[in-house]
């Protein structure tokens, strides 16, 4: 259960509290992404909040975090901190869901995207260039 959570109710057999206010959520996934060090994926990040948030207020507290470049959509759909992009090697992922804020992903993504050719061949430059396989970047 989030930190700073008050119990509303308490006997021997349950124990039912308060559910995070936005900014207690939004606080709670930045510490979850810092605590494993690393970009979570949705799947990630939708199963460690379970019962504790729905998947539609998780998507809109992600979509305000990334909107204030406090996360960041890698390119393979992970949610990291801000500089994880960096350091981090995608993974190549079977079905790239759409990001979930357009316009954000477009600007830091796109043109590598466009030079690459599709997200695929992108996230296979990028794992290349920063595993120290230099080739020279897509056209």
């Amino acid at each position: 259960m989030p930190v700073d959570s008050s119990i509303v109710y308490e006997d021997e057999d349950i124990v039912v509290y308060r559910a995070p206010s936005d900014e207690e959520l939004e606080k709670l996934v930045k510490e979850l992404i810092a605590k494993r060090g690393r970009p979570l994926s949705w799947k990630e990040l939708r199963k460690e909040l379970s019962g504790v948030v729905g998947e539609d207020r998780l998507r809109k507290i992600l979509v305000r975090l990334i909107e204030r470049d406090e996360i960041v959509e890698m390119i393979d759909g992970t949610f990291g901190l801000r500089g994880m992009d960096e350091w981090y090697i995608p993974v190549k992922t079977k079905k790239r869901v759409r990001p979930l804020v357009p316009s954000k992903f477009r600007k830091r993504w796109g043109p590598l995207i466009e030079s690459a050719g599709s997200i695929a061949a992108a996230i296979q430059y990028l794992v290349d260039m920063k595993l120290g396989k230099r080739r020279p970047k897509p056209r």
